[in-house]
């Protein structure tokens, strides 16, 4: 049963990621989309005139690309988007493996392996199942196969939750030390993380306890995750360095936060109640 476990856990993921990534290769979009554009513009230095002071993270991970010759750079860029979501999907597949089985007394009685993980002859199909379902779907593979940033995006979501799951299984700290750094880079990369920091510090204290209070455990936590923010701080200093709008640092650094600050603000609320419904209330289901 461990044994069984563990392949479910160590090396099913990779192998059904190994084959999703063959798929995106092969069907790999070679210019550019509706959606890519914008990225592509700025990575490959067609809009190299204006100021980008979003996602600093895909700026640093992309940045080798311009040192490709111009025929594979579009090429280049949608491979990184296609082993990003490929990656992600080897996170998914390694979380519904750690996904508890004793929820319930029936549970608890029949389920017998190490933390309660699922053992049975048939444990291969749910992560299997969860990769397909999700690497398949239409909007997944549009944003695999162009670089739309949102494979990236995903990858840092996929491992924060799977960094969560796998405390949960080995009550070592260095599990949440690393979601916390990534949860930083997340958030200057992503707006939408930023809205997700209150279920993030929920799901800690549900998982840790009183403990989570504990001084050393959350000066560390915080200051790895200030650590994570410090991100913010590079594209200003590359929009210094490479235009010549007269802008200082600080101007901006301020701009880059007032973008932040008026997606947040100004997003309509009906939007965010549609999705919470799709995904929210279902992770809130599960957890109980």
């Amino acid at each position: 049963a461990n044994k069984r476990c563990a392949f479910n856990e160590k090396i099913l993921p990779w192998l059904a990621a190994l084959a999703m990534l063959i798929i995106y290769g092969v069907t790999l979009n070679h210019w550019v989309t509706t959606a890519s554009i914008g990225n592509a513009a700025k990575v490959v230095q067609w809009d190299s005139w204006s100021l980008n002071l979003q996602a600093p993270l895909f700026y640093l991970l992309t940045f080798p690309i311009r040192w490709l010759p111009g025929s594979w750079q579009l090429v280049a860029l949608n491979l990184f988007s296609a082993v990003c979501a490929a990656g992600a999907l080897a996170l998914l597949a390694r979380s519904v493996a750690l996904l508890p089985h004793d929820r319930t007394r029936d549970q608890r009685i029949r389920e017998r392996s190490d933390y309660s993980l699922l053992s049975i002859s048939t444990s291969w199909i749910p992560p299997l199942l969860a990769v397909l379902a999700c690497g398949l779907q239409l909007t997944w593979w549009e944003h695999a196969t162009a670089s739309t940033g949102e494979a990236l995006n995903a990858l840092l979501f996929a491992f924060i939750a799977c960094s969560l799951l796998k405390f949960r299984v080995k009550q070592e700290d260095r599990y949440l030390f690393r979601s916390a750094l990534v949860y930083g880079l997340a958030i200057t990369n992503n707006w939408a993380m930023i809205a997700f920091l209150p279920l993030y510090i929920i799901a800690m204290i549900w998982m840790k306890g009183l403990a989570f209070f504990n001084g050393r455990f959350f000066s560390r936590m915080f200051f790895l995750g200030f650590l994570g923010l410090l991100l913010y701080l590079v594209l200003p200093l590359v929009d210094i360095l490479s235009t010549s709008s007269g802008a200082g640092f600080w101007q901006l650094l301020k701009a880059e936060m007032g973008m932040r600050k008026n997606i947040l603000l100004n997003f309509p609320r009906y939007v965010l109640l549609l999705c919470a419904l799709s995904s929210l209330l279902p992770i809130f289901a599960m957890g109980f």
